[in-house]
């Protein structure tokens, strides 16, 4: 049962947590969009700040204010690279002075001119993203957003989710095995012992069933029955109660047997009807010299009550079954 119990709940803690992997994988993955909106937002903030500063630099033609809110511009968190593109595709003005005055013809830089309105894009890399805003003069903002530490920190995040997930799993699992031993081992033990004293009960009576047999086997009922008549004082008192109102003076031999005819008390002064070196608890069968003994001790135990005289050579036999309760408590034998 108890191994049961235990595989049941490793079964648990398996289900949970084939329930708690795809909840943590969405989790993971909403709090990474979370993490990069959060960081492309924060950028954006920045820049509309600055943006007024560009449109008037540009109008005035004012390279150095120009220069300087670039500069500004590039210092802002997550942003790794801006620059401004005429109508052309040419570069006017980059962080990079190295960059100045080149041509940017490519498709994605020709898409953000045609939206003159803000627009986000996906680079091929997918740590970066190119963010335009259309200037005065024809000239758009571009920037490079970079959300690489937005997703360093959604890691971070995903190996909390599942440490938290695996605690969950193993609380759940070490819940169910205690709640498992309590609503389902305690009552079975309880009943097993129930059924086990109720055996105890049925092995005295005689009595014997199917789902007694379940807890106790053939060898655990024959060694309490035998415990259990050993045990009963209530009988040998009455044997030995029997055996005071007969005369033995005048046995040759004299024997009380208990119920399994084993022997209780025995003396044999013929030295031929029990064997000489008998041993004082065995039984009848393993000491006995004589088959007749047998025989007149066979048909007492099946008349309990009544005394069963029988002769043979130059003997005389007397047996006696004494019962209790309609079970034989012992049998004295008497030969003369």
């Amino acid at each position: 049962m108890r191994k049961n119990i235990i595989f049941l709940s490793f079964l648990s803690l398996i289900v949970v947590c084939g329930v708690f992997y795809p909840l943590v994988e969405f989790l993971s993955k909403d709090k990474a969009r979370d993490m990069e909106i959060m960081a492309v937002e924060k950028a954006k903030s920045a820049l509309k700040v600055i943006v007024p500063s560009l449109n008037k630099a540009l109008e005035n033609s004012d390279d150095i204010n120009l220069l300087i809110n670039i500069e500004s511009v590039a210092k802002i968190e997550n942003i790794t690279t801006c620059f401004i593109l005429d109508k052309n595709s040419k570069v006017t003005i980059h962080n990079n002075v190295s960059e100045w005055n080149t041509e940017r013809t490519s498709g994605i830089y020709n898409k953000a001119i045609k939206q003159k309105a803000e627009f986000l894009q996906q680079t091929s890399d997918k740590d970066f993203l190119l963010f335009s805003e259309p200037l005065t003069d024809n000239h758009t903002l571009f920037c490079v957003f970079s959300v690489q530490k937005a997703k360093e920190t959604a890691k971070h995040w995903k190996v909390k989710y599942y440490a938290v997930a695996s605690s969950v799993a193993l609380l759940i699992a070490t819940i169910l095995y205690f709640l498992s031993k309590l609503l389902i081992m305690l009552p079975f033990k309880k009943i097993k012992k129930s059924l086990e004293n109720k055996s105890s009960e049925n092995i005295k009576e005689g009595k014997y069933d199917e789902i007694t047999d379940i807890f106790v086997t053939e060898r655990e009922k024959i060694v309490k029955k035998i415990e259990i008549l050993e045990e009963d004082r209530e009988s040998l008192s009455k044997i030995i109660e029997y055996s005071q109102e007969t005369s033995v003076k005048d046995s040759l031999t004299f024997i009380i047997l208990n119920s399994l005819n084993r022997v209780v008390y025995a003396y044999d002064n013929t030295d031929n009807i029990l064997k000489k070196d008998f041993e004082k608890s065995g039984h009848i069968l393993e000491i006995s010299e004589n088959q007749n003994l047998i025989k007149v001790i066979t048909k007492a135990n099946e008349n309990p009550g009544k005394e069963v005289n029988e002769s043979f050579d130059n003997y005389t036999i007397t047996a006696v079954s004494i019962s209790t309760d309609d079970k034989i408590a012992g049998t004295i034998v008497k030969i003369k």
